[in-house]
């Protein structure tokens, strides 16, 4: 009778660190892969929320809008990528018989392909809304038969899985959209 002397073998052993290896692998591919899509999500989170911050600053600045620079033409559908008008420099405190407390508003992309808000006419301030790594476009977009004072504005982004449109429409309380003379 043979005594077995207890432990493991060489090929027991080998085994072993194999298993060891594969779980590890697949735990760092797992949580790659989990990184990956927290990294993405939240860069779409951004987008979102730097369209919806777009289009409220528009929305807000055109509330209190007297005179828009290039009216649009009311017989036909037209569309623009910039709006110039005049507003409040104060949107919390509409003065519309007042015109002294003005100020011109510019929604554009700028040279370095953001979205931005440019605030004056000499000692511009500019606002970037959107940044140029979502390559934003913007439309402000007239159709006829519609009220005077009113247009949409379509803000499109480009991601990485595709684009990303948000429309909304605007009134105008102390000034039309539309050249009525």
């Amino acid at each position: 009778m043979r005594n077995r002397t207890s432990g493991i073998t060489l090929l027991e052993l080998i085994i072993s660190v194999i298993l060891v290896f594969v779980a590890l692998a697949a735990l760092s591919n797992g949580y790659i892969f989990i990184y990956g899509r927290i990294v993405e999500n939240i860069r779409l989170q951004n987008i979102h929320l730097q369209m919806d911050y777009a289009l409220e600053n528009i929305r807000l600045h055109c509330l209190s809008a007297t005179s828009i620079e290039s009216p649009f033409e009311p017989d036909i559908d037209s569309s623009k990528t910039s709006l110039i008008f005049e507003g409040e420099s104060d949107i919390h405190n509409i003065t519309p018989d007042n015109r002294t407390d003005n100020t011109i508003y510019t929604y554009e992309i700028d040279e370095d392909k953001n979205l931005v808000l440019k605030t004056g006419e000499t000692t511009e301030q500019k606002e970037i809304l959107i940044d140029a790594q979502y390559a934003p476009s913007i439309i402000f977009q007239y159709c006829r038969d519609t009220e005077p004072n009113f247009l949409t504005v379509t803000i499109n982004t480009t991601d990485r899985q595709g684009n990303i449109s948000k429309t909304e429409g605007l009134r105008f309380w102390f000034t039309d959209v539309v050249n009525t003379s």
